[in-house]
């Protein structure tokens, strides 16, 4: 278990441009849901997330890739300048695959991502997805004990843990509901249209404790990760 700091503790996100619009960080040991529709960064800003936390906040991170392969992952990252292989050297950050330690249970997956947390001294944790974490696990438990579980084990050991949901077009729900609300933070990603242009935007759902943007704010891909910044279009 990590030492964490205090549960009041603000840390920065390694986001560009959202501190400012959440208190000037993310509550230590807070959990977040981070929902959106295929393409729209999801895996990008929680690799920031890790990246960021461990090159400029000295943070250790795990990142469990549930979406696509470890070696895929660390290609596709790095060219956001995300090198998890030289972070993994040293000693910063870990790349792990939940999935491959074969068809075993829910708190079997969960204590694995723990153990490894620990190991590595890590205080971020990425889970991406959560669909894909839970579908992995041989056992079938009821959605909101298994959301409960996860909510309460890595809450309970002080990690500041993004989890990603898709959401399919069109869906007004982020998932299959329950873990919008037991979720400490819900921040959405977004695919619109404007002016014939597929763009990105960025709302903060919920974030409990944080007198946060309640606005719109529109996302800028670059060849450093994203950054969020002020929507502006009508």
């Amino acid at each position: 278990m990590n030492d964490g700091g205090s549960i009041n503790e603000r840390i920065p996100s390694g986001i560009d441009g959202l501190d400012d619009l959440i208190e000037g960080g993310l509550l230590r040991g807070d959990t977040i849901l981070l929902a959106g529709g295929t393409g729209c960064g999801k895996t990008i800003f929680s690799s920031q997330f890790i990246n960021n936390g461990a090159v400029l906040c000295n943070e250790k991170g795990v990142y469990a890739t549930l979406e696509e392969d470890r070696p895929s992952f660390m290609r596709n990252m790095k060219r956001f300048g995300f090198d998890f292989e030289k972070l993994e050297a040293e000693g910063k950050v870990l790349v792990i695959d939940p999935s491959k330690i074969g068809g075993v249970g829910l708190d079997v997956n969960l204590q694995y991502i723990v153990s490894k947390a620990d190991e590595l001294g890590a205080t971020r944790i990425v889970i991406d997805s959560l669909p894909a974490f839970l579908s992995a696990c041989e056992e079938k438990l009821e959605y909101r004990s298994a959301m409960h579980l996860i909510y309460e084990l890595l809450k309970g050991h002080g990690y500041t843990t993004i989890m990603t949901v898709s959401v399919p077009v069109g869906s007004r729900s982020l998932g299959l509901g329950i873990e919008e609300f037991i979720a400490d933070a819900v921040m959405q990603l977004e695919s619109v249209v404007v002016d014939y242009e597929l763009k990105t935007r960025f709302l903060v759902r919920k974030m409990r404790g944080t007198d946060h943007s309640k606005r719109y704010h529109t996302v800028i891909f670059s060849d450093t990760g994203l950054e969020i910044v002020p929507f502006t279009t009508q």
